[in-house]
C-alpha cells in the first residue's frame, strides 16, 4: 500500500458498489490514484435452495430483512472507508453511475476536516483512471 499523501488539495472520486477510484492532485501538481474495493456481498444462494425463508419450529422466517440490514451495514462501512481516504481538501468531485455518489456526499459532509471543501456531484458511467485524472489536471495552454 502506498504512503498516504496528506497534502492533496483536489480530489476526483469515481464510485459504485464494487469499487472506488480516488485521484488526488497535490500542491506541487502531482497526481496520485488509489483504488478501494468494496466488501459488499452479493446475494448468496445455496444448491437446492428454493426459497428465501427458513423454517424454525414449524414457523417460517423471512431472511430478507436480515439480508437488507447486512447490506446496509456493509455499504456504510465501505463509504466510511472511502471518505477516510480524503484529508483536508479544497474541492472534491464525486462521479458515479448510481446513488452511491449521493451517499458518499452525505458521508463527506459529516466529517469536520472537510466542512469547508467544495463538493460537486456528476453522473458518469464506467471511467478509466486516465479519464478521472483528466478531470483534475487543467489543460495546458498551447503556445
Amino acid at each position: 500500500m502506498k504512503k498516504k499523501n496528506t497534502n492533496c488539495l483536489k480530489y476526483a472520486i469515481w464510485i459504485d458498489l464494487q469499487k472506488a477510484i480516488i485521484a488526488c492532485l497535490d500542491e506541487e501538481g502531482n497526481l496520485t490514484t488509489e483504488s478501494v474495493q468494496s466488501e459488499i456481498e452479493k446475494q448468496i444462494r445455496f444448491a437446492g435452495e428454493s426459497s428465501n425463508k427458513s423454517r424454525l419450529f414449524g414457523a417460517t422466517l423471512n431472511n430478507e430483512k436480515h439480508a437488507q440490514n447486512k447490506l446496509n451495514q456493509q455499504r456504510k462501512s465501505y463509504l466510511k472507508s472511502v471518505a477516510a481516504k480524503i484529508t483536508k481538501a479544497e474541492s472534491v468531485i464525486i462521479l458515479g453511475p448510481a446513488d452511491t455518489k449521493y451517499e458518499l456526499h452525505k458521508e463527506i459532509e459529516k466529517r469536520k476536516p472537510l466542512a469547508n471543501a467544495r463538493v460537486e456531484l456528476k453522473s458518469a458511467d464506467k471511467m478509466k483512471i486516465h479519464e478521472i485524472k483528466a478531470i483534475l489536471k487543467p489543460l495546458k495552454p498551447r503556445s
